[in-house]
């Protein structure tokens, strides 16, 4: 009988939990004060916390003082944070002749990539940042016939990133009939959503790698039909990177086809809370908020 070495066996009893920040809304611009709620209790349950994901589009929200205290405690404690960042270009950019903003609330592309070596610092490690160019659009106007792409601010967005040390990228593509919700919500605006084929995406991503690995970067997709999944928590990943190594089980919930993801605990909450970033393609939230006043 194969023997368990003690190492193993305390891999194995160990229950250390990822937790994530969240999926559904952008907590850190919009919640700092619940996320660090939510955390702060779980460790004063005791609960053995690997690492914390924070999810924004809005990477100034990372560097307020109280965000930074509490990231710096975080570490202090042995619990590793990690940013999915998303910088997909039409943050402030008008778009088409009738005025249409894709993401009425997000910040510009420049201003958002210009903070990014100071989180690099934050979080001990660039490699502890994956930049998003999520989702990758091509819409049609129903009435004037033109197109808008975001593609043309891919090479900028890792050029400009690279400079803060970051290598991993991840991509999607806005697809129609996949959520009724932000079809009929482009409907009402008057534009469609073009689709790409399965030669498109690999065409786009390959010409994406050929830009990233320039800059010695690598890019991932996000549960896109017709290309290689991957994970955007990656356990194997975090591990590795964790400042002590500690092990983290990699349990797979696979909620979604193509989604290798570690298992994680959102604290985002269910419903989603409101999101006040307003893009256009948004699934968790079926409508848009103006921002509280």
């Amino acid at each position: 009988m194969e023997q368990m070495s003690l190492f193993e066996g305390e891999k194995k009893k160990n229950n250390s939990v990822i937790l994530s920040a969240s999926r559904m809304t952008d907590m850190p611009k919009y919640y700092p004060d619940v996320l660090m709620k939510e955390v702060m209790t779980r460790i004063e349950k005791g609960m053995d916390i690997h690492t914390v994901v924070f999810w924004t589009k809005h990477p100034d929200a990372i560097l307020k003082n109280t965000m930074i205290e509490f990231i710096n405690n975080l570490f202090s404690l042995g619990i590793q944070c990690y940013l999915h960042c998303t910088i997909t270009g039409m943050g402030g950019r008008v778009i088409g002749s009738d005025g249409l903003y894709m993401e009425p609330n997000a910040p510009k592309a420049s201003e958002a990539l210009s903070v990014l070596p100071r989180i690099a610092d934050l979080f001990r490690d660039p490699m502890r940042i994956m930049l998003r160019i999520d989702p990758l659009i091509k819409i049609r106007n129903n009435d004037t016939g033109e197109t808008f792409s975001n593609f043309d601010c891919v090479k900028n967005i890792i050029e400009n990133s690279a400079k803060a040390g970051i290598k991993s990228y991840t991509i999607s593509f806005l697809q129609p009939n996949i959520h009724n919700k932000v079809d009929n919500r482009f409907k009402k605006i008057g534009w469609s959503i073009e689709n790409y084929t399965i030669s498109q995406k690999r065409g786009f991503l390959e010409s994406i790698k050929n830009i990233a690995g320039e800059f010695g970067g690598k890019v991932y997709s996000c549960s896109v039909y017709g290309l290689e999944e991957s994970r955007c928590i990656n356990g194997y990943l975090l591990e590795e990177l964790h400042p002590d190594k500690k092990y983290i089980r990699k349990d797979e919930p696979r909620k979604r086809k193509l989604c290798g993801c570690t298992h994680s605990i959102d604290i985002g909450g269910w419903p989603p809370k409101k999101c006040f970033t307003g893009c256009q393609y948004c699934y968790a939230n079926s409508s848009y908020h103006e921002p509280a006043i």
